[in-house]
């Protein structure tokens, strides 16, 4: 046995993760992980790739130094994807590990899904905190790991079709933070048919919501109306089996739309409906780890609502309410709410609240790494500079934009 890497064990505990976490996220069981922290085992190729995405650091820098590999000569294996190609180990031995997607063992998909299903809701968690640059890297991994499972007929082909959609979901918006919005469609229509196979409908809603979220962003309001349809009548024809928080989250969709085309009675009315589904303990919700949404998400919409109405007064006091929320929202929420309240505080014409906010809003946008939400900002901005382009202290903030 190999001595203890205590530069992987290090590495975690700088970040202060469990073993728990970072396993979920690479896509492997508590206890591979930790025999590669003890140095019983080493990862093969493409869990030590998803590991080094995961910290952001390369084989060396966590413990493990290509001199200690010997190459040898094997025989000749049936071709795979140089992803998840085998590694060698210290005895030129060719590893056998859990982590092998291809040849897993019928009896041990289960135990893998599960794993994986775990690593996709840490995955979620760091998508909401904004680490969007991580989970470009690793995200595409689940897919490598899950096609074969998710292709095949057999018992477990619709939990693994069912994660999947999830990847595929969680894909397009990381493309729709980049401001790819073809990408974004195309992995979102992707999620939606996975959904589809697997048959797991609150799936499908939520891959018909970030749909609409897509073409919301594309000024397709028509196709955003059309999705939230489609989703709404998935609800209507399943209801006993829907996600209160899915449910609420289509009717704070169509409120906006409604309100978007001049509908106020009826974006009213959709808006309290969304709000009297929401359930008191969203995250109690079994679909909770990838809708990710708790009462700010109705904070948000009641806001939008009221600006699409021509009611920035209420759009604020609506916006404000997420100020009491406890615990607080996620990160990418927060960029959020700060984009709003410029505008909101735009178009009410308070020149010093616009500064305060849209430097916060810019600052929270790069936190998160999210070009779509910064390009939104800048356009605040000018708008800004066309209002007040001579106060100096609206001139002050170009420099959040010149690098």
């Amino acid at each position: 046995m190999e001595k203890q890497n205590r530069m992987l064990k290090s590495a975690r505990m700088q970040r202060a993760w469990t073993p728990e976490f970072v396993s979920g996220l690479v896509g492997v069981s508590r206890s591979t992980y930790i025999r590669w922290e003890s140095g019983a085992q080493r990862p093969r190729h493409a869990s030590l790739d998803a590991l080094c995405k995961v910290f952001a650091m390369s084989p060396a820098e966590l413990g493990f130094v290509a001199s200690r590999m010997r190459q040898v000569h094997a025989l000749e294996k049936p071709e795979k994807p140089a992803d998840i190609s085998s590694t060698l180990s210290a005895d030129g031995m060719v590893e056998v590990d859990e982590d092998d997607t291809f040849d897993i063992a019928e009896e041990d998909l289960p135990a893998s899904l599960a794993t994986w299903s775990i690593g996709l809701a840490s995955c979620w968690q760091w998508y909401m905190a904004g680490s969007q640059r991580e989970l470009e890297r690793l995200v595409p991994t689940y897919l490598t790991r899950l096609m074969k499972p998710t292709l095949t007929p057999g018992p477990e082909q619709k939990t693994a079709a069912c994660l999947t959609a999830q990847a595929y979901q969680l894909i397009a918006l990381l493309d729709l933070q980049r401001g790819d919005f073809a990408s974004a469609q195309t992995n979102g229509t992707q999620a939606l048919v996975y959904s589809q196979l697997a048959k797991d409908w609150n799936v499908y809603v939520a891959a018909q919501i970030r749909l609409a979220t897509i073409f919301s962003a594309r000024k397709r309001i028509g196709s955003a109306l059309n999705a939230y349809n489609n989703a709404l009548h998935r609800i209507n024809t399943n209801n006993d089996n829907i996600s209160p928080i899915l449910h609420s989250w289509i009717f704070a969709g169509l409120a906006e739309i409604q309100a978007t085309m001049g509908r106020e009675t009826e974006a009213l009315q959709f808006l309290k409906l969304a709000l009297a589904v929401f359930p008191e303990k969203p995250e109690e919700d079994a679909c909770m780890t990838y809708a990710q949404c708790d009462r700010s998400m109705l904070y948000l919409y009641q806001g939008l609502v009221f600006l699409r109405l021509g009611q920035p007064r209420l759009a604020w006091e609506a916006f404000s309410q997420v100020d009491e929320l406890k615990p607080v929202p996620s990160e990418r929420m927060r960029a959020e709410f700060l984009k709003y309240r410029t505008y909101t505080s735009l178009v009410l014409g308070n020149m010093i609240q616009s500064c305060i906010y849209l430097e916060a809003a810019a600052r929270a946008a790069r936190a998160i790494n999210s070009d779509l939400v910064f390009s939104e900002i800048y356009v605040l901005y000018e708008h800004m500079l066309a209002i007040w382009g001579q106060e100096p202290r609206v001139k002050a903030l170009a420099v959040l934009f010149q690098s």
